[in-house]
């Protein structure tokens, strides 16, 4: 349940973005479930939101992370007192990766809150990563139980 590896797995509430127009192109699924609730008609295809962008809450704005590997378990101060080269090295970065949620931006995208379709759009990513996030407790609870 590291916060590395579900940013790495978790659907984006948009399919693209386009920085000169602050545009951003919904997601399907999003769309979908949207039409799905009667929020939308049934022929409405594409629907774009603006946005913003805000410091990535994965890397902090720095663009990499640790490789969930090397620490997602934890570490102990017996880690490093037993190989002081593998602390010199966690803390100077040689175990560092490009930043899975942002890609090494530093930046994501956020809905812009004043767009008109704003309260629709959240509501919809906000369940749906509800859904998610019980779905991936769900099937890690189930690898515990030795299903």
């Amino acid at each position: 349940m590291d916060h590395r590896i579900a940013a790495l797995n978790a659907s984006r509430w948009y399919e693209s973005f386009n920085e000169r127009t602050m545009r951003a192109v919904v997601a399907e699924h999003l769309v979908l479930s949207l039409i799905e609730d009667e929020e939308l008609d049934e022929d409405f295809e594409v629907l774009l939101v603006r946005f913003t962008f805000e410091a990535c809450p994965t890397c902090r704005g720095t663009g990499t992370h640790v490789n969930p590997s090397i620490d997602c378990n934890g570490l102990t101060y017996e880690d490093f007192d037993r190989d002081p080269d593998f602390e010199e090295n966690y803390f100077n970065g040689c175990f560092d990766v490009q930043c899975y949620e942002c890609k090494g931006k530093r930046v994501v995208p956020i809905i812009d809150p004043s767009d008109a379709n704003a309260p629709l759009v959240i509501g919809a990513a906000q369940d749906f990563a509800d859904d998610e996030a019980y779905y991936a407790a769900e099937c890690a609870a189930e690898r515990r139980m030795g299903y």
